[in-house]
């Protein structure tokens, strides 16, 4: 490696380190690790639900996969404003209004705990 590219490494991990000890220090509960205090504005929350649903195999792999064989791959994608409907009136309650911490929460709570652990 070059003096340069060993710099650019060096310097990353410094910065994920001090971002990681500056947030460990004001993390003081698990709910607050885990829901950010339930403070976040529903902009925020809808954005990031987006992105953890959506990734570069949405745009790139299922559009050449339906090209080449067949568009059933591509119907999975047209079924994201549902789920995304679904999410927001009944999950995004639960975590916003204090009822549960987590989708596992959720299954202890509605199931059993064989459950819970069966899904983690």
């Amino acid at each position: 490696m070059h003096a340069l590219d060993l710099a650019v490494v060096v310097a990353y991990f410094a910065t994920v380190l001090w971002v990681g000890l500056y947030f460990s220090r004001r993390n003081t509960t698990t709910e607050r690790y885990f829901l950010g205090g339930r403070n976040f504005p529903g902009c925020a929350i809808g954005i990031s639900f987006i992105g953890s649903t959506i990734s570069s195999i949405t745009f790139i792999a299922y559009p050449a996969d339906s090209f080449k064989t067949a568009w059933v791959r591509i119907l999975l994608n047209l079924a994201y404003p549902f789920v995304v409907a679904v999410a927001a009136l009944f999950f995004i309650p639960l975590f916003r209004n204090g009822i549960v911490r987590s989708a596992y929460h959720y299954l202890l709570l509605r199931f059993v705990s064989f459950i819970s652990i069966y899904a983690a």
